[in-house]
């Protein structure tokens, strides 16, 4: 019957030492101490929490003012009925209710957080902890049973990550317009600044064959010089913003060709290892790996000071692996952290969004660092790539 608390004192009660309580869940017998009957109040009263306990069968015993709040039924109604009724078919039909006794059982708890459905057929989600309470000779007498509602801060959960991945998918497609971007101003420079100065160059040179005068064919001769100057400039520039060369034949030509271009700007002696079959990879992963290398290499020049760099392109556990070593003074372990979150190399794009390249892919980029050098590893799927052995070194 639907129990109230009142405070009238049983005869029969005072000699065992006990005070009978009525609550408005349940009916039961409490000791006198003044403690106890307050703790009894207190999870009563509780209503951000579901406390309730079960025989050892599994059925309801008490039920406090916080499971009726978030589950919907009253004392009356839930008690003695099996707490699956808590419990989606689906959970029911896999017998996950008397699983989770048997591990509280076995175990001396259970915790677990899954859907839950009230009275009214909504569900919920739910944290649940289930504690199994034994008598002093060791024998099962029932389990406590404790659930919050957890369903505000599980779609708070889901509203950041579907915020996180929009985030993600937005760098995906800023890094991609930048691509093209690129691509287009590479071709620009090349097709249209380029011919020009070729056309100018022709131009200077036929001036020159019809001049005489000495210092002017000397100045008309510097002039065709500064021209032939530029237009290998443009060109660099336009195969640096998009390396044409990266898409008709891929990273094993590629990547020499950016190698000899690097050591002769920045005076670094670059080796050069890879496996003699390696394939071609999709795209995406060429592209991402390349300016990985870019990015690598701007930071070698920059920030390490080592006179070499060591670059590798393997194959393991079918993932296609770009290695960039340097011998340089490294970076300290206690700065290594915000040197990822802070570098920004030569093209801007800097670690954050190499690694979200990497992470579109399904791969990864890594950076170690110690007093001999720092090394930086990004890998990618390489489906069809194959693997073999390492051809010889190339010293650039």
């Amino acid at each position: 019957m639907p129990p109230k608390f009142d405070t009238d004192f049983d005869k029969s009660d005072e000699h065992r030492g006990r005070t009978k309580f009525q609550s408005k869940t349940q009916e039961r017998e409490l000791p006198a101490s003044e403690p106890d009957a307050q703790f009894l109040l207190l999870v009563e009263a509780v209503q951000d929490y579901a406390i309730f306990m079960l025989d050892p069968s599994g059925n309801v015993k008490t039920w406090n003012a916080g499971a009726q709040r978030i589950k919907q039924y009253a004392a009356a109604e839930i008690i003695s009925r099996h707490f699956s009724t808590f419990y989606p078919e689906e959970d029911k039909r896999n017998g996950k209710p008397q699983w989770e006794l048997e591990v509280a059982e076995r175990e001396g708890r259970f915790e677990d957080e899954g859907w839950r459905i009230r009275k009214d057929g909504s569900r919920f989600w739910a944290n649940v902890i289930i504690t199994a309470l034994r008598d002093r000779s060791g024998k099962l007498v029932g389990f406590g049973k404790v659930t919050r509602d957890f369903t505000e801060r599980m779609q708070a959960k889901e509203a950041l990550a579907k915020s996180e991945r929009s985030l993600r998918d937005l760098s995906l497609h800023l890094l991609s317009t930048q691509d093209q971007e690129r691509k287009r101003i590479g071709r620009e420079l090349h097709d249209s600044l380029g011919q020009y100065l070729a056309v100018l160059k022709l131009k200077i040179e036929s001036v020159v064959s019809l001049v005489e005068a000495r210092d002017l064919a000397e100045d008309l001769a510097e002039c065709v010089r500064l021209t032939d100057e530029s237009i290998k400039e443009v060109r660099t520039v336009s195969y640096l913003l998009y390396p044409p060369m990266l898409e008709e034949m891929g990273l094993k030509s590629a990547i020499p060709w950016y190698l000899d271009g690097f050591s002769t700007r920045c005076g670094i002696k670059t080796v050069f290892e890879m496996e003699t079959e390696f394939g071609r990879l999709p795209r995406e992963s060429e592209l991402a790996l390349f300016r990985v290398l870019q990015e690598g290499l701007t930071n070698v020049h920059r920030h390490s000071g080592s006179p070499t760099a060591h670059v590798r392109l393997s194959v393991k556990d079918g993932m296609a692996i770009l290695a960039i070593q340097d011998n340089g003074k490294g970076i300290r372990p206690e700065l290594l952290a915000e040197f990822c979150q802070e570098w920004m190399g030569g093209l801007g794009i800097g670690v954050r969004g190499m690694n979200e390249r990497m992470r579109q892919l399904g791969g990864k980029l890594e950076i170690a660092s110690d007093e001999g050098g720092t090394t930086v590893t990004a890998m990618v799927p390489a489906g069809k790539t194959s693997t073999s052995r390492p051809s010889q070194e190339k010293l650039v």
